[in-house]
């Protein structure tokens, strides 16, 4: 009965405007046709703030933009054909824009409502979208892309080579780990790698078969160590190996990251390839933010991991009972034999395992010896032993007396919750 009154109050609300603001239209987006049916569009809506956000794209997939405000808006979509609506139709968006009280079934920004239509397929695109982006606190509002269009589009791998092209002189103090299973996710990681100006080795761990990536792989970095692995634990396993082989021992700082590409029980591969990128910018591509994470090493001895701030789990937005997922005995039972009982455990971890990290911070998940213990793997969507491990990384720092810490593209969180001082960029949109 409340949610009809509060509706009825809202189109009431929204008829009394449309009397007197008939100007003030909807719009409809309508996709245009191209070949590709899968991906995720920018739309750019002026309304006193200018305001960039992202919507999933696809042929058959519509959206209604509702101004809320007394100004009339400007809209800018490569993507669509834009159409300003009449004011009977405009009065109709209204009352179904009334009654959509989920969250995720459209998004509200200060002056103006955005939602969808068209097959009940095609609509789910866009609410599993959103759920996926609020679950994991990466905000819609889209002005960091709109800054750095390379978190939708990837880093061009032909660009001018960084330091990990050239031979080395002097032991070096980093590592950057990477494991490659998908083949057509290297063009990223190798785009981000060739912009660094830090000096690092790199070690890259695959799966057989994957020769014609290999050989990309030393066309890139012809000094890259590359380790073939048996394909068991996805990404988890292979860097396993190399910290209990001591491979990693002569290193300070290691980042490990990796070739990720689906989401969350395989949906859209664009929010792999979303989550894939912004893992990355916030810990190596975003401009002067890797050597800022070295120097912050290197500054603060107290701080044993860095990871995304995004990115890390529980969340305000990302439950416990979400993190924990079918993995709380198995994780519990492992972190038992670190040596950290069940009800002094705390859930604490960066989802995507992918982090900066001092080898020695690792010394109690190390000493579990697992890398041997991963079965064949089985496609395993949740609760499998590398889904477990992914969430002991972040324990076995704190076991080791270190603390963590969050990075994004615009500086570093210190683990106590202090701020420190940026690389010299304002921080804006995503994150």
């Amino acid at each position: 009965m409340k949610a009809f009154v509060a509706a009825r109050e809202a189109l009431q609300s929204d008829c009394d405007e449309q009397i007197h603001l008939n100007s003030q239209r909807a719009y409809r987006l309508t996709p245009v046709q191209r070949e590709a049916d899968d991906y995720i569009a920018q739309v750019r809506v002026g309304a006193g703030e200018i305001k960039n956000f992202l919507l999933p794209y696809s042929i058959g997939l519509g959206y209604f933009v509702v101004p809320t405000a007394g100004a009339d808006v400007s809209i800018a979509a490569g993507d669509f054909r834009v159409e300003k609506l009449d004011v009977l139709t405009s009065l109709w968006v209204r009352v179904r824009l009334a009654f959509l009280f989920k969250k995720k079934k459209y998004l509200k920004f200060d002056e103006f409502s955005v939602f969808c239509y068209g097959p009940k397929p095609e609509r789910k695109r866009f609410t599993t979208f959103n759920q996926h982006m609020f679950n994991i606190g990466v905000s819609l509002d889209g002005e960091l892309i709109a800054a750095h269009p390379e978190l939708l589009d990837g880093w061009a791998r032909d660009e001018a080579r960084g330091s990990a092209a050239r031979l080395p002189t002097e032991p070096r103090s980093v590592a950057i780990v990477v494991h490659i299973y998908y083949e057509e996710t290297w063009a990223d990681i190798a785009g981000v790698l060739k912009r660094l100006a830090i000096p690092f080795d790199l070690i890259v761990t695959t799966v057989p078969g994957r020769k014609g990536l290999i050989a990309t792989i030393r066309r890139d970095f012809p000094h890259a160590e590359i380790e073939v692995m048996d394909n068991r634990g996805r990404d988890v396993r292979p860097f396993l190996v190399l910290l209990e082989g001591g491979r990693l021992d002569r290193y300070r700082y290691v980042c490990k990251v990796h070739g990720k590409k689906s989401s969350d029980g395989g949906r859209r591969s664009y929010m792999g390839s979303l989550w894939r990128r912004r893992l990355l910018f916030d810990l190596l591509a975003a401009p002067g933010l890797a050597g800022f994470i070295v120097d912050k090493f290197e500054r603060d001895p107290s701080i044993g991991m860095i990871g995304p701030r995004a990115f890390r789990l529980p969340s305000e937005t990302y439950s416990e009972e979400l993190s924990w997922s079918v993995n709380r005995e198995m994780v519990l039972d492992l972190a038992g034999k670190m040596g950290i009982p069940p009800d002094r455990f705390r859930l604490d971890f960066f989802g995507g395992t992918m982090f900066w990290a001092r080898p020695e911070a690792l010394a109690p998940l190390r000493m579990l010896k697992l890398a041997d213990s991963f079965p064949e793997e089985k496609g395993l969507l949740d609760g499998g032993l590398e889904h477990a491990t992914e969430r002991l990384f972040g324990a076995a720092v704190v076991a080791a007396g270190y603390e963590l810490a969050d990075s994004e593209g615009f500086g570093v969180t210190a683990g106590s919750g202090r701020s420190a001082e940026s690389p010299g960029r304002r921080r804006t949109g995503l994150g």
